[in-house]
């Protein structure tokens, strides 16, 4: 595996963020698998997910597209995922800003997306250092 780095990412606060280039890795065929949609079980009031205190809901179009500030989506419970998971499916995009997700490192955040099915290895030669399931 070759990596490309420049000389100040040894300075760069997320260096496990960076892409490398790898000429040598392959993966195996994708596996069919049985899908759990996680918005089948949520609530279509979304009392737990609008219900934060701090949250802000600003619909960014009146069919697609919604902001919500005032929430870490790492730090949601099941029930605020299974919510999450709806409101995708209903609005299209979601939009966060401001996570956390690149402090709470690779293997939160695998387990985060894990939640909502299993988690596909895109074929690219460009990834992360700590894992393949991350594009750069």
């Amino acid at each position: 595996m070759s990596k490309t780095r420049h000389a100040n990412d040894a300075k760069y606060k997320y260096q496990n963020y960076l892409p490398v280039y790898d000429e040598t890795t392959t993966f195996p065929a994708t596996q069919p698998f049985e899908f759990n949609d996680r918005g089948a079980l949520a609530d279509k009031a979304k009392p737990n997910l609008f219900g934060v205190k701090d949250a802000k809901i600003t619909k960014l179009t009146p069919r697609i597209g919604t902001e919500i500030t005032g929430i870490q989506l790492s730090q949601l419970t099941d029930d605020q995922k299974n919510e999450l998971a709806l409101l995708i499916a209903e609005r299209g995009v979601v939009v966060f800003r401001g996570q956390d997700f690149k402090d709470i490192g690779v293997e939160k955040q695998k387990e985060f997306g894990k939640y909502f099915g299993p988690l596909h290895v895109h074929v690219s030669r460009l990834h992360w250092p700590l894992s393949l399931r991350f594009l750069n």
